[in-house]
Parts: C-alpha cells; sequence; structure tokens
C-alpha cells in the first residue's frame, strides 16, 4: 500500500511516534510519504495558543518536524485556497476556537472573541485541506495517517480523507505512556472504536499479571507517582476531611473543562453546558445542595499558553453560589483524593477521576458521553430522558465497581493502545522503541476500520483479579504501586534523526512541552 503519513504540529513525541510508525510500513514493503506546514499559513493553533511570532513558532516547527527524518518524499502545503463554504470552515475551526477561548458553555461559542478566533483560522483551514486532497490525489493514497485529527489543520487533513473516501487514522499519545494510540475514521476523542473494544471486554476477567499491572496504575494515581502521564494535577495537597455536614448521602461534584469536545457529535449533549446537567440530577435523584460538594478542577487555575481557565472557574462557583453549595476553587490545595474516598457519590462529566472513584467503589455519575461509558462501573446518563429512566437510583455493588474498573483500566493501557511491547515511555516526551511491531497491524486498522486489542489474552475464572480487589478494598495504595511488571528485553529499534540534526531533541527538551509552552 502507499500510506501518507502527517503531522502539521511538531508537538514532543509524536514526530518520533510518526517515523517509527513510517518505518514499520517501509519495513514490509509499503510504500510511505509526508504532508508538512513549512510555514505555509498565516497562523495556526500552536501560534494561537503561544502568541509567538511567526519567525520563532514556524522555525521551531519545522526544525522539530519531518523534515528533521526525512529529506525525500515530503509534499509542503500550498497557498492556494480551497471552494470550502463559511459553514464548513467554521465546523472545522470550531473546536480549535472553544480551547482556545477555553469556553465551557455552548452559549459562549458565539462571543466575539471566539468568533474571531474561527474567522483567523478559517484561511489555513483553506489552504490545508486543498493541499491534502491534492496530496491524497496526485499521490495515489490508499491511506492516511494523522496527528489528532481534532484541532484545526489535522482536521482540515481528515476532514479531505472523509471527502474523498480515504480510510485514515489519528494518532496520539496514550494514557499511561506506553504504545501509541490509534483510531480509525476517527479523531483522538473519538469513542466509537474505544466502546467496541471496552465492550468486548468487560466480561472478560482479567489474568493475575494483568490485573496487577491494572492495579498498579490505581495505586500510582493515589500516590501521585503516575510521572508518565500527560499531565499531574492537584500536586502536593493537603488533607481534605469532608466540608460539610448534611443529612443524606455526600455527593462529590468533579467537573472537567468541555472545551475540546465542542461540535464533535460522539460527545453532544441536550445540555448548554453541564451545570445545566447537574440541575437536572440533583432532581431526579433528590439530592439537597447541602448535601454536595464542588471539587473545581485545578486545571482551571493553570494558564495554558497565554489562555487561563477563567471561564470554566467563573461558570461553577457562580453556579454553586446561586444553588448554595460548597465549593472549593481551582487553586486551593484540598486533597481530591481524600474527598473521593469520604464521598458516596462522585459525579463527573468524562474526567479521568471516575478510575480512582471506581476503585474506591463509589457510585460514580457520569452525566454525558465519557470514554468509559460501556465500562459497567458508572451510571451514565447523557440527556434528561436517561435520568427519568434511572428512577433516582444509584445501586452498582462495590465489588463489582471495583471489578469493572480495573478491567477497564487494563482495557486502556494494554488493549486500546497499540504496539506497547515495542514503544516504551522513558519520560512523558522521551521513548524507547523495540524491534517486532508488525505493519499489518495498521493496513488491517485501514480497511477494517476497528482496533483490534494489542493484547486479546485473558483469564477463565475472576478468581484472578481478587487479590487485587481486596487491596483495592483495603485501599491499600503503596502495595499496588509496588507491583513490578516482568521485565522483557527487545532488540531495541533506533528511530534517529538525520545526520547533524540529532541535537534537536537535546535542545528541544529545555523547553516546556506541547500546550504547556507560554
Amino acid at each position: 500500500m502507499k500510506i501518507g503519513l502527517t503531522n502539521l504540529f511538531s508537538f514532543r513525541p509524536h514526530v518520533e511516534h510518526l517515523e517509527f510508525l513510517a518505518q514499520v510500513l517501509e519495513n514490509e514493503g509499503h510504500e510511505v510519504v509526508f504532508l508538512t506546514c513549512d510555514s505555509a499559513v498565516e497562523t495556526c493553533y500552536i501560534r494561537e495558543l503561544r502568541g509567538r511570532s511567526r519567525i520563532r513558532e514556524c522555525a521551531q516547527c519545522i526544525v522539530g518536524g519531518v523534515r528533521s527524518y526525512r529529506s525525500k518524499g515530503v509534499t509542503s502545503i500550498g497557498k492556494e485556497r480551497s471552494d470550502l463554504g463559511q459553514a464548513e470552515l467554521e465546523m472545522l475551526a470550531l473546536s480549535s476556537s472553544a480551547t482556545l477561548t477555553r469556553t465551557e458553555s455552548e452559549l459562549e461559542w458565539e462571543e466575539p472573541d471566539v468568533r474571531e478566533v474561527r474567522d483567523r483560522l478559517a484561511d489555513p483551514i483553506s489552504q490545508v485541506y486543498h493541499s491534502a486532497r491534492n496530496w491524497i490525489l496526485q499521490e495515489g493514497l490508499e491511506g492516511v495517517i494523522c496527528f489528532n485529527g481534532r484541532m484545526d489543520l489535522p482536521r482540515a487533513v481528515t476532514y479531505a480523507c472523509e471527502q474523498l473516501d480515504i480510510p485514515y487514522i489519528t494518532h496520539e499519545r496514550t494514557w499511561f505512556g506506553d504504545g501509541i494510540q490509534l483510531i480509525p475514521k476517527g479523531n483522538c476523542l473519538s469513542l466509537r472504536a474505544l466502546s467496541e473494544l471496552v465492550r468486548e471486554f468487560d466480561n472478560k476477567p482479567l489474568t493475575a499479571s494483568q490485573a496487577a499491572y491494572a492495579g498498579k496504575l490505581i495505586g500510582d494515581r493515589f500516590l501521585q507517582r503516575n510521572s508518565l502521564e500527560w499531565r499531574l494535577y492537584n500536586k502536593n495537597p493537603e488533607p481534605a476531611p469532608w466540608p460539610v455536614k448534611a443529612p443524606g448521602k455526600r455527593v462529590l461534584v468533579l467537573p472537567s473543562s468541555k472545551n475540546e469536545f465542542a461540535g464533535h457529535d460522539e460527545w453532544r449533549t441536550e445540555w448548554a453546558d453541564n451545570t445545566e446537567a447537574l440541575d437536572d440530577f440533583f432532581e431526579a435523584f433528590r439530592i439537597d445542595p447541602s448535601q454536595v460538594v464542588l471539587r473545581c478542577h485545578p486545571n482551571w487555575a493553570e494558564t495554558i499558553g497565554r489562555v487561563q481557565g477563567s471561564r470554566s472557574l467563573n461558570l461553577y462557583t457562580e453556579w454553586a453560589g446561586r444553588r448554595g453549595i460548597h465549593c472549593i476553587r481551582s487553586e486551593e490545595k484540598a486533597n481530591t483524593y481524600d474527598l473521593i474516598q469520604q464521598a458516596d457519590i462522585v459525579v463527573l462529566n468524562g474526567g479521568s477521576s471516575a478510575v480512582e472513584a471506581g476503585a474506591c467503589g463509589k457510585q460514580v455519575v457520569c452525566l454525558g458521553p465519557s470514554t468509559y461509558q460501556e465500562a459497567g462501573f458508572v451510571h451514565v446518563f447523557r440527556s434528561r430522558e436517561e435520568l427519568r429512566d434511572g428512577r433516582g437510583e444509584l445501586n452498582l455493588d462495590p465489588e463489582l465497581v471495583r471489578r469493572k474498573t480495573l478491567r477497564f483500566l487494563y482495557v486502556r493501557s494494554h488493549r486500546f493502545p497499540q504496539f506497547v511491547p515495542y514503544v516504551k515511555a522513558v519520560e512523558t516526551t522521551k521513548y524507547r522503541y523495540f524491534k517486532g511491531a508488525r505493519a499489518e497491524v495498521l493496513i488491517r486498522m485501514l480497511s477494517e476500520g476497528r482496533i483490534r486489542p494489542d493484547d486479546p489474552e485473558f483469564s477463565e475464572t475472576a478468581s484472578t483479579e481478587d487479590g487485587v480487589l481486596a487491596a483495592l478494598e483495603r485501599a491499600d495504595w503503596s502495595r499496588l504501586a509496588d507491583y513490578q511488571a516482568p521485565l522483557e528485553v527487545g532488540v531495541p529499534f533506533e528511530i534517529n534523526r538525520r545526520a547533524g540534526l540529532k541535537w534537536i531533541d537535546g535542545f528541544r527538551a529545555k523547553f516546556a512541552r506541547g500546550d504547556r509552552a507560554g
């Protein structure tokens, strides 16, 4: 097959991952070509995020991009625009415009500053779409592998694939570091293929070693040893006793930002924002505001690029004030894990803290779509109708919640990511690679449009999970975190930049990574 590969933003470690995939394909006789920006566009998500000059930002992007690995087979984005209409361009720019302004409610999408971002991104998207379409046709591509697929320029590439009926895969860094996240026919946030995989393994017990590995992930998170995840929140927290005294069950609300999901059909709900969903949930389940503690996301106290999280923080603090709900602000150091362990019900809207709540056997509620919506340890309500059908009852068995949480985590760490034995995270952006990865994984994914499990093994009996479940029930996080997986020694597979350019990685390592750079 002839496969096109593109990464228009040279975030670490994604270009290196793309080169790994390219070499895996080449080693089995497939032809690969590349598409890159080469400073062709006036602006993009990265420049809007960081607010730097074109000379500085584009130079850094080019130096870190595919040309530092390849001298041949690379096509640049051209200056010509497409004939895409205004509505299409706005649709393709919506997610980036919402993230760049950190909106929290759909009602904010039409505010002037959000619309201005979409307007600035329209021409670059039009350019990339036009060039990607020409590249696919002129090169006779049979499939495309593209970084991310959500943000403006990558979305233009995947939209070109969709319009030409060319199969594509988006790639991203995995949640826990090892392997590469590959999603067919969807962007990095797409739920369809993941949900199918979660359903497939929901009732399949883990082997003892698989359960121990999933338990380690939980222990690491509670002890904040999860250093290979992209972001760590609530660092150096202070003990947090439950702050309210009221009759009834303790309800902890842990909201997370929704801006990345703007315009994404798989994440759409009938609520303009999550506070509307919370109001409906409290009414349906007869929860009094005096029972509730709102823990605002620590991310809202951080600046990402040059953008603050005040929109989200203000939306929730003002809502809590109107409802008389006890609010812990984003900048406060209260230990979220302490609060989870003291709560009876933990309410989220897609955030990853569902796994800590599940590990504690809590009644976990998610208002809206999520990566764990098929995992069986969460009460999922994506509409008012589903809330009504819930009949005001939250009664999942705590042992079942813990068991299903373990299985979900193993799907996310070893079944959903691909090439886990061959792509190993050493640090957040530093990787080691090993021989053995097969190109058929990529070719099959392009042809089938689904994800096959990287590790298909499972146990015939649920008793192999019981030891880890007992440690979860005791909240023995240290024992869980201390598990050491057997060391598998593979044959190194070197992924290097071109001669004379190896200094780039050491130089770039001195700077903040990805969207952390300010």
